[in-house]
């Protein structure tokens, strides 16, 4: 398996932070290179009962006659006793640990399950009438085209939003259609939704493999017609995608939520804690929400929307007419690898970790050995993290990285990755800038400033800025980190000129372009 993890100083750790100076010290996982070995280590993982750090290699475990077989952690220090019947007979990193699920397969309410399934939640407000709705009609249906060739097995299921909502099937009838008071009832919906007949027979029948052109023929009458009840069409989305095993729920809109429960006319507090809580309730169940926003004159109060993607690990789009092809090959090409997904980086007392990016767009920062939730996990995703040596550490010593990574698979098991590499200790500067991976930095870099723009766009440059400053003097051949860096700038001088002119779709600018930033989506 190609490298998955690496670090900004290549295989070297600093004597002291003093070494590099403003130059901060990170690791990054990578998932594009990610494959799920078909290879298991039987039996659950050894585990540090201390630090939480997870037994690599069986070379490690010493005999005592009086306690039996144990290890020291590597990471703690800690002795731990180990039941010699869970020991395996080799680690094999490259494989993997898989604990089988508990739920059978085909319980699609209270399992998690990965699924195979894409429910389209359509907006066909009256603001998406004409060219925007034509746009989002014929993407949809190169979507399904390239399903058809890729994913046909995949289930798909489609529910409109204006003033009421609507669930089609795939020859055009309206199998459900809900208006009135019921759409500021979310468990009204729900129940309306998973007593449907045809939700409940047909839907998880419907692969694109047998229904594609019907589908594609739907699509193509859509009509616009008024309000914009985005809530009550993620409510039923999300009942329907439980139905169908669970899977990708893609919301297109391109107008704020202003009918039924989630209206965000007024951004009253209640409107923006519904997607919050919708957002939860979608990651536990393992429903992945991606969002494609189109860009028009007033705003989609696509702050409070991101939380669903951002939360359960899906993407987010803000685009105009030309820019909505691309968008949709994006996110229905990138590939899953697996659903509530955990990470956890384990490291000595030598090294303290400090910030963590590729999470979202909201500032975070880790402690050693703290989970951290992902949501659902794609190839396109990639995890950094920031650290320092906290005291003077020996020359030439080895010092371990493991980084530990869970997920659920299609079949709603447990999987388990561990990935550990040693860094060399060393007080050469010139070791440590010759290894120097300016790339890397400049990306943790753009993450960290999509963090800050949430709240500061200026702080997001400054940023960029000092990282361009620092970067000059560590590794001044690094053209391509430093042409990164002022791409990004001028990405955010362009924010900062929006908002100046006073547009209304300002905001949603800034929210996109963090998320894109934070996603080291270039433009």
């Amino acid at each position: 398996m190609a490298r998955m993890i690496k670090f900004s100083t290549g295989d070297k750790l600093p004597a002291s932070e003093k070494l590099l100076k403003d130059i901060p010290l990170i690791g990054e996982v990578s998932f594009d290179t990610f494959e799920e070995s078909k290879e298991i280590i039987k039996g659950k993982p050894i585990v540090c009962s201390n630090c939480g750090a997870i037994l690599t290699r069986i070379e490690l475990i010493s005999m005592d006659p009086k306690v039996g077989k144990y290890f020291n952690c590597q990471y703690c220090g800690t002795v731990n006793v180990i039941d010699p019947s869970d020991l395996p007979d080799h680690i094999d990193l490259d494989a993997g640990w898989l604990i089988p699920s508990e739920v059978s397969k085909t319980d699609f309410g209270a399992g998690i399950q990965k699924g195979n399934s894409l429910i389209a939640a359509l907006d066909v407000s009256g603001s998406m009438s004409g060219a925007k709705l034509e746009g989002v009609k014929q993407s949809l249906i190169s979507t399904l085209k390239a399903y058809s060739k890729t994913k046909a097995d995949a289930l798909f299921g489609i529910v409109t939003f204006e003033s009421s909502l609507r669930i089609y099937s795939p020859d055009g009838e309206v199998v459900e259609q809900l208006t009135g008071d019921i759409l500021y009832d979310p468990k009204a919906i729900e129940r309306a939704v998973a007593n449907n007949s045809w939700v409940k027979n047909q839907l998880p029948k419907m692969t694109i493999k047998t229904t594609g052109k019907s589908w594609q023929q739907t699509v193509q009458k859509m009509q616009a017609m008024s309000s914009t009840a985005l809530g009550p069409a993620l409510v039923a989305a999300r009942i329907m995608s439980l139905t169908a095993g669970t899977g990708r729920i893609l919301l297109l809109t391109d107008g704020m939520a202003n009918q039924g429960i989630g209206s965000l006319s007024g951004a009253t507090p209640e409107g923006k804690s519904f997607y919050k809580q919708l957002a939860d309730e979608m990651k536990t169940n393992g429903i992945m929400v991606d969002i494609v926003g189109i860009a028009g004159q007033g705003s989609l109060e696509l702050k409070t929307l991101a939380q669903l993607p951002e939360i359960t690990g899906g993407d987010l789009f803000y685009v105009d007419l030309s820019e909505l092809s691309e968008s949709f090959s994006l996110i229905t090409g990138d590939e899953l690898i697996g659903r509530n997904a955990r990470i956890r980086v384990i490291v000595p007392e030598e090294i303290k970790l400090s910030n963590v990016s590729g999470i979202g767009t909201r500032s975070r920062r880790i402690d050693r050995g703290e989970e951290i939730a992902l949501g659902g996990l794609t190839k396109s995703r990639s995890i950094a993290f920031e650290f320092k040596p906290t005291k003077k550490v020996k020359k030439e010593k080895k010092v371990p990285v493991q980084v530990q990574i869970r997920y659920k698979d299609e079949d709603d098991n447990e999987r388990i990755k561990v990935i550990e590499q040693e860094l060399t200790v060393t007080d050469q500067k010139k070791d440590l800038e010759k290894s120097l991976d300016a790339d890397l930095i400049a990306g943790y870099a753009v993450q960290r400033a999509a963090q800050a723009m949430q709240d500061d766009r200026k702080k997001g440059k400054k940023i960029l800025s000092d990282m361009q400053a620092q970067l000059a003097t560590a590794a001044p051949q690094a053209k391509a980190a430093q042409e990164y860096l002022e791409e990004e700038l001028a990405e955010i001088d362009a924010v900062i000129a929006e908002e100046e002119e006073g547009l209304a779709r300002a905001d949603d600018r800034v929210q996109a372009e963090s998320y894109r930033m934070a996603k080291k989506r270039k433009k």
